[in-house]
């Protein structure tokens, strides 16, 4: 089996535009924003590809781009449209908070076992199709197909980490099962 290959399907960004934002302002300035203060503290953009969520903080969150390269392309896409609005915002240094990827793990999965010899592990098939496993606070999805779903990553290094972790727990509860005592009828 070669290298394992992952996908990035999302990633979140967040940054400062400026010490405070007039989310109000920003509202009728700004075409396809929607401002509902009673229900959400946060002024939502749907622009570029990307979700925007702007404070009145001056803070912003950017969800739904697939590198952050891709991410700071779009910040600096919304920094010029509040710009052209006369909105005072500078081009922020953006940290990445989440990236979710998805892997192929290449292989069919037993899942019913391996959530047996997996600690840590959920695996209910009538709530949820896939097996939850625990990785400290990381709660990864995996699927009988070998497909899985990692969220809360933040560099690539802790995203190979993690999808060596997971191949190695799952090689060694393959092991386990092939141990286990077949039943004598």
């Amino acid at each position: 089996m070669g290298e394992i290959q992952y996908e990035i399907q999302n990633i979140v960004v967040t940054g400062k535009l400026a010490p405070s934002l007039n989310l109000l302002e920003i509202n009728e300035k700004v075409s396809g924003s929607v401002y509902e203060p009673g229900k959400f503290p946060a002024l939502r953009i749907k622009k570029f590809g990307v979700g925007f969520l702007l404070y009145s903080s001056g803070n912003f969150v950017c969800s739904g781009a697939r590198s952050v390269d891709e991410a700071r392309e779009k910040v600096n896409n919304l920094v010029q449209i509040l710009r052209d609005n006369g909105i005072d915002v500078q081009v922020p240094k953006i940290a990445v908070r989440n990236i979710v990827v998805s892997v192929d793990l290449q292989r069919n999965l037993r899942l019913h076992e391996l959530a047996y010899a997996i600690p840590d592990s959920e695996y209910d098939p009538e709530a949820f199709p896939g097996m939850k496993l625990h990785r400290g606070s990381m709660r990864i999805l995996v699927f009988r197909t070998g497909k899985a779903v990692i969220p809360g990553l933040r560099t690539i290094e802790e995203i190979e980490n993690t999808i060596g972790w997971l191949n190695r727990t799952l090689d060694e509860a393959e092991k386990q099962i092939e141990t286990f005592k077949k039943p004598r009828f």
